[in-house]
């Protein structure tokens, strides 16, 4: 399988940037004690107005966990109505159920030939 990386984008809606940085420091915390996290970090660049997320997996199971555990729709709802625009690129190679959930982020781009990079 492999490990699993995500790379998102995010346009931030200028009003939102200070609380959005708040959640992006949350968030970091919460996914680095989850069990096969390997990275999860932010940036925010001044001049694009935007929110840099990179997080690393040991595999599919351990982002698809990420994604159900509690508490994760509700920043995920909170993220999504302070930006404008996201573009996500999936590198490596999910499982089906995986790839199912990950298509309902909007615009989300798969590379499996990232495979076990």
């Amino acid at each position: 399988m492999g490990k699993i990386t995500i790379f998102a984008r995010m346009g931030v809606k200028p009003e939102n940037v200070e609380r959005l940085k708040a959640l992006a420091v949350e968030g970091c915390k919460v996914a680095a004690d989850e069990p096969g996290t390997l990275s999860y970090d932010w940036g925010y660049s001044e001049p694009e107005g935007s929110l840099v997320l990179l997080e690393t997996y040991a595999d599919s199971s351990a982002h698809f966990s990420h994604m159900q555990a509690d508490g994760h729709g509700e920043f995920m709802g909170s993220l999504m109505s302070m930006i404008d625009s996201m573009e996500f690129f999936v590198l490596g190679n999910p499982t089906a159920e995986h790839v199912e959930a990950l298509s309902a982020v909007p615009g989300a781009q798969f590379y499996p030939e990232f495979a076990d990079m």
